[in-house]
Order: C-alpha cells, then sequence, then structure tokens
C-alpha cells in the first residue's frame, strides 16, 4: 500500500522569492528602455496554382533549372517577352 504523501516535505522545493534590485543598482543599459526599430512593410507576394500538360510544366521547369532561376522570376521574363511583342 502506498505511504501517504507528506506535504511540508515539498514546501522545501519551493522558489525563495528574491529581493528586486533598485534601478539604481541595475546598468544604465538595461535601465533604459531598448529602442526599436522601425516597422518595416511586410513583402506582398502572392500564389497561384496552374493546371496545364504535365509535358509544359516539365518543360518550364527545365527552363528554370537551366537558366538557374526561380519559377516567379521566369515568370517575371516571359510576360515581359510576350508584352513586348504587342
Amino acid at each position: 500500500m502506498p505511504r501517504s504523501l507528506d506535504l511540508n516535505r515539498l514546501k522545501s522545493f519551493e522558489s525563495k522569492p528574491r529581493e528586486a534590485a533598485a534601478p539604481a543598482e541595475l546598468p544604465r543599459a538595461l535601465a533604459e528602455e531598448p529602442k526599436r526599430w522601425p516597422s518595416r512593410e511586410p513583402v506582398t507576394e502572392g500564389q497561384i496554382s496552374i493546371k496545364a500538360p504535365t509535358d509544359v510544366i516539365a518543360r518550364f521547369r527545365a527552363i528554370c533549372k537551366d537558366d538557374r532561376r526561380t519559377y516567379a522570376d521566369m515568370l517575371h521574363i516571359l510576360m515581359d517577352c510576350y508584352e513586348g511583342q504587342k
């Protein structure tokens, strides 16, 4: 049969309250509020999903890989070329 739990023994594990340091004792850098960086505009990005025949997708991926470009970069180039033809 298990022994009963002695709650008085658990009190020895409680943390001791620490005395709060006076502001004069803190280093100057810690006493001052930290200066915040100016907020930046979040980068606006979007995502699309395109259904196409697998050979067209494979061809597009191959072009991107051969030219070492991201899909977005290659799409930008292709759109610029298309708009230049008009």
